[in-house]
């Protein structure tokens, strides 16, 4: 059991952005278009990407900043507040992107989610070829998701530019 639980808090980014996925495509099944499913799948990484692992890492950087800093390979210090209210940021502008549902709101989220997420995915990058950082959340899924996810919202905005089922203009 306790091995379980390690595995799905210890890789959170990856699990919150399957379920997104999966989300959207239960969400459009009956109804099937690339357009729509785009665009639930970007409500749900709204919910679960940027909601919940937003509000997750909001915990783990505000309350165990000793020990997030071991995972990644960097010395604890006070910054690790200000990653915290950023993650804290990310968080309310998911949740409140899936609750509105307004297609500017959600854009304008998926912007700063997008910008400080690949950001981060290159610093990673940067630490694990300069500094040969190979800490499991340096140069884990964490590195992968920091750079593939933020991509994935990319294409999905694009693609679902036309679709105004789930969101208001």
């Amino acid at each position: 059991m306790n091995h379980l639980f390690r595995l799905i808090l210890g890789h959170l980014d990856l699990w919150t952005a399957l379920i997104a996925l999966l989300c959207g495509v239960l969400q459009v099944r009956r109804c099937w278009s690339v357009g729509r499913w785009s665009e639930a799948t970007l409500l749900w990484i709204a919910f679960w990407v940027m909601g919940i692992y937003g509000l997750y890492g909001f915990t783990m950087h505000l309350v165990f900043g000793q020990f997030i800093a071991e995972q990644i390979g960097w010395p604890n210090s006070p910054f690790q507040y200000e990653v915290a209210y950023a993650n804290l940021t990310i968080g309310i502008l998911g949740l409140s992107s899936f609750w509105f549902r307004r297609r500017d709101y959600l854009v304008a989220s998926m912007v700063a989610y997008v910008s400080w997420f690949f950001a981060d995915g290159l610093g990673h990058i940067y630490s694990l070829v300069v500094q040969s950082n190979h800490a499991p959340s340096n140069a884990g899924t964490v590195m992968y998701t920091d750079l593939l996810t933020p991509i994935l919202v990319m294409i999905l905005l694009w693609l679902s530019r036309q679709e105004r089922c789930r969101l208001k203009s």
